[in-house]
């Protein structure tokens, strides 16, 4: 027999050859069948024995339909894999910040680093029949040459106001030890001017001015018990420590000196009432001609709480001495009492000239005519509208205990409008703007009488800042995106009992419109 195949053993082979080939061809591929037909056209295979063969290479691959084969990887190439997971799976963790022991210095991580920024576009409108008689008391005092017979510099009331301002805050907390933390922050804005953050865009793209407007530290010995857990004493430069309104301290105001706070919570959980004591020393004032300094002495006591679910209510009562702030006259023909006078102001308390050069003209220099026992009463409530919304009402009444008007009229100062001052505001939204579509809406209602506080501390976006005012003020915020959001601020103010303290000259009131709008962003 000549052919290269016996029947039989030509089928066997192919049949192995078919089965064998499973996770390339299947039996009824086209390959095949095409070696079928040559078989059988060669004489190899009759045309029944093919289609045996066939047949069951089909059984062989239905049988094996549901089986899964899984290559042989050597031990080297498992190797190689495993390493470039690995590679890979450490990259993506270091740029996501995935939890790593021991990845990053201990002392590293007792830092956390935050901070703000704003963009404001800034218009400040006055009232057509605004007298332009308002006298520049900083100006005045700064320069110091000034005369009764001078023109003095004024301050703009007439000329609307346009400008692009920048706020930018960098701060640092570090946890020292258990119980034991300190801080400082950097903001833009002018280092003289206590209530104001802004940078205003201008100066031919000079470099902005960076100050230090925070640097403290702070003991919490109690941080770990629950009932005395807000317990604190802090030292340095820090936020304002006591619950209030803007009506007596700008939002932006850090405090100096040194201040502690007495908190016991009655019961547990969230809602349990807690009682607060805080009390705190600063100085305003520090001179080497006199032992007399300028000092904020300050007490606080309150007490917070949720009687009632989704109601949440915080009271507090305060008083606010300031001591040496007063003017006093000079000595006749002397600079005795120079260091009396007013460093700076923002408006509305009233001054006297303190000098007596017992010539015919006087020069400037203008003093404070009040003190300042400043009690006020404070209180917020909140109400959960929804499950994350919140509507507010905060209100605040402050008196000056110690405005005196015989004082007053001693130091031939014209008129005063008086010591009181009342602040009301309702609010809703999101208690945070922070995430996505978060929202708040308030408007509010203030009256600062002349000599009510001290005015050099108040709301710098209100009218002039200081005192002797009264208007509204409607401020809505939406984040556009999480930690980016828009304000918008309408802040409307008139003078109450406007006077020219040289002259005594009453004018008539003032009228300021500022509108703002804000684009800010945190991390």
């Amino acid at each position: 027999m000549t052919t290269l195949f016996s029947t039989a053993g030509g089928a066997a082979i192919l049949l192995a050859l078919s089965g064998g080939a499973q996770a390339q061809t299947r039996a009824t591929d086209p390959s095949t069948l095409d070696i079928l037909d040559v078989l059988v056209e060669k004489g190899v295979l009759n045309r029944a024995d093919a289609d045996a063969v066939l047949a069951e290479a089909r059984k062989r691959s239905e049988a094996d339909a549901g089986t899964v084969r899984v290559p042989y990887v050597p031990e080297a190439v498992r190797a190689q894999v495993r390493e470039e997971v690995k590679r890979d799976v450490i990259a993506t963790a270091k740029s996501e910040g995935w939890a790593q022991p021991g990845a990053i210095p201990a002392w590293l991580d007792r830092f956390t680093l935050s901070g703000d920024m704003r963009v404001r576009g800034e218009r400040q409108a006055f009232g057509g029949s605004n007298t332009p008689l308002l006298l520049d008391v900083n100006a005045i005092n700064a320069d110091g040459s000034y005369s009764t017979d001078d023109v003095l510099p004024l301050r703009s009331t007439t000329k609307d106001r346009y400008r692009g301002r920048i706020r930018a805050r960098l701060a640092v907390d570090a946890r020292i030890s258990d119980g034991i933390d300190a801080g400082v922050r950097f903001t833009t804005g002018n280092p003289n001017d206590p209530t104001q953050n802004n940078q205003t865009l201008t100066g031919n793209f000079g470099k902005f001015v960076v100050g230090l407007d925070r640097a403290y530290i702070r003991a919490r010995p109690f941080a770990k018990d629950g009932t005395f857990a807000n317990t604190n004493l802090i030292l340095g430069k820090f936020d304002n420590p006591f619950f209030s309104t803007e009506l007596l301290f700008d939002r932006d105001l850090q405090f100096e000196g040194v201040a502690g706070t007495l908190s016991a919570r009655l019961g547990d959980g969230n809602g349990a009432p807690e009682v607060f004591l805080t009390g705190g020393a600063f100085p305003l004032e520090e001179w080497d001609v006199t032992s007399d300094d300028k000092f904020l002495f300050a007490g606080q006591v309150g007490a917070s709480g949720s009687p009632i679910d989704g109601f949440r209510l915080k009271t507090a009562v305060s008083l606010y001495e300031y001591t040496n702030v007063q003017g006093q006259y000079n000595t006749l023909g002397t600079r005795d009492n120079e260091h009396t006078a007013v460093q700076q102001i923002q408006f509305g308390n009233s001054v006297f000239n303190l000098r007596r050069d017992g010539g015919f003209v006087n020069t400037v220099k203008f003093g404070l005519a009040s003190k300042f026992r400043v009690g006020a009463v404070t209180a917020r409530a909140e109400f959960d509208v929804t499950p994350s919304l919140v509507a507010a009402i905060d209100i605040e009444a402050a008196k000056n205990f110690a405005f005196d008007r015989a004082a007053i009229d001693a130091r031939d100062v014209p008129a005063s409008s008086g010591d009181k001052a009342w602040y009301a505001n309702v609010s809703i939204g999101h208690p945070v703007i922070s995430a996505k579509n978060s929202w708040q809406l308030a408007a509010g209602y203030r009256r600062l009488e002349g000599d009510s506080t001290f005015d050099l501390f108040t709301d710098s976006d209100f009218g002039f800042g200081g005192t002797d005012q009264e208007g509204f003020v409607v401020v809505g915020s939406w984040a556009v995106a999480r930690n980016l959001w828009l304000t918008g601020s309408w802040f409307s103010a008139r003078t109450i009992n406007l006077a020219d303290p040289t002259t005594g000259t009453l004018a008539p009131p003032i009228d300021s419109d500022t509108f703002m709008f804000d684009l800010n962003v945190k991390f």
